[in-house]
């Protein structure tokens, strides 16, 4: 008898703790009021926002920024692949700069990301398109070394490490999973976020502080849908961020209300920047609890310095800009006579242009085409004979819409 009793308030006790589990964000389209733990199942309606421009054209110093950090009241921010191994401090105002703080035993294969706690600076040379990279590292720059003003060089400290889960380093040119451009301090340790070419993922690597050399496990992974290229976290808010970009349209992620360093466990919300498509976002970060600053580098749009609102994010339940549908692109190339055919969904005119960048963005080739018996879905051919071989970009305009898709020549 006294057995029975103890199952049946087990069993109460559980089906009690199970109960209270669910969606416990009142804003979601799923909330559970009987919810008292947060099982990470809240779901949301898509959110579209035009973020504020602060400065329209960043300092040229910056004119590939990859990273920024919010420090001394000014925007730090760096260069990817080629660039000098500098920091540069700029005006939040006008994107001046204004400091320029070199490394003196560093190089800078791929500059990809930067971040920072109370003593230090961390400088994440960890782009790795090809997939092939052996010598991926994080420089550490102590900040009692800066001075307050004027250019200076500084020594690093550095962290090696490598991914546990690849096998193998064949050249795989924007298809491999192990690229990475998104880097965060997140309490005693860092944390990668990679841009997965092939799956559209990221996974999270955990990565001590403490200069090394590390074999990096995966420590989470999430669906982002997109690739993503930088991340921040707010010890104030408790809340992660990360930005990237899915068929040239750059999106947001928002993590909260999570365990401990659970990122993916709790809230997650996704907000897209359509507005500003074509945009390469590369960097982002909390100026304060509410602020959170981000950077596009000089492509398709000029190195520019945007702005937007976490309560608004946070608070948000609906659409907060007239929606925004991007064409549908597919492209389907002939090899044999050098011609590539654009199938395209979503025109609402007669008349539209096929523009073709290279990857430094410079428009290669122009066609514009009137179609008199218009449809939902049109098929043109372009003429590819000219373009050499490697990755350029296509551009569908149709009045003040746009839409983007990658074009591989092989051949």
């Amino acid at each position: 008898m006294k057995n029975s009793i103890l199952i049946i308030i087990f069993s109460l006790l559980i089906s009690s703790i199970w109960a209270q589990q669910g969606c416990t964000d009142p804003k979601a389209n799923n909330y559970n009021p009987e919810a008292i733990i947060n099982d990470g199942s809240c779901l949301y309606d898509p959110i579209i926002l035009e973020p504020v421009v602060m400065v329209s054209d960043l300092s040229y110093a910056v004119a590939e920024t990859s990273g920024i950090i919010w420090y001394r009241e000014a925007i730090w921010s760096h260069n990817d692949s080629g660039g000098k191994p500098a920091i540069y401090k700029l005006d939040p105002e006008d994107g001046r700069l204004l400091q320029s703080i070199y490394i003196s035993n560093a190089t800078n294969i791929d500059y990809e990301d930067i971040t920072q706690d109370e003593d230090y600076i961390y400088l994440g040379d960890t782009g790795n398109n090809f997939g092939n990279r052996k010598d991926l590292c994080i420089y550490k720059i102590n900040k009692s070394d800066i001075p307050e003003e004027g250019d200076h060089h500084v020594s690093a400290q550095r962290i090696d490490y490598h991914y546990k889960d690849q096998n193998s380093f064949t050249i795989k040119n924007r298809r491999n999973d192990f690229d990475c451009e998104a880097l965060s301090s997140i309490g005693d340790h860092l944390y990668l976020f990679s841009k997965n070419w092939v799956d559209g993922q990221t996974k999270c690597y955990q990565i001590s502080k403490i200069p090394g050399n590390y074999s990096l496990e995966v420590f989470q992974s999430f669906n982002v849908r997109g690739l993503i290229t930088a991340a921040d976290y707010s010890p104030a808010t408790r809340t992660l961020t990360l930005i990237g970009y899915e068929n040239f349209v750059p999106f947001q992620w928002v993590f909260w209300d999570f365990e401990e360093n659970d990122f993916f466990g709790g809230n997650k919300k996704r907000v897209d920047f359509a507005h500003i498509q074509g945009a390469q976002t590369e960097a982002i970060c909390f100026k304060n609890q509410n602020e959170i600053l981000i950077t596009c580098e000089d492509s398709f749009y000029p190195s520019s310095l945007l702005a937007v609102d976490l309560n608004q994010i946070l608070s948000s339940s609906k659409l907060n800009a007239p929606l925004f549908e991007p064409f549908r692109i597919s492209l389907s190339p002939n090899v044999a006579d050098r011609s590539v055919m654009v199938e395209i969904e979503g025109l609402k005119k007669e008349k539209f242009d096929i523009e073709i960048y290279d990857l430094t963005w410079k428009k290669v080739s122009q066609f514009s085409f009137i179609e008199n018996r218009f449809q939902d879905k049109i098929q043109v051919s372009i003429n590819t004979s000219e373009l050499e071989q490697g990755i350029f970009f296509m551009r569908v305009k149709e009045g003040n819409n746009i839409g983007f898709q990658k074009l591989l020549i092989t051949e």
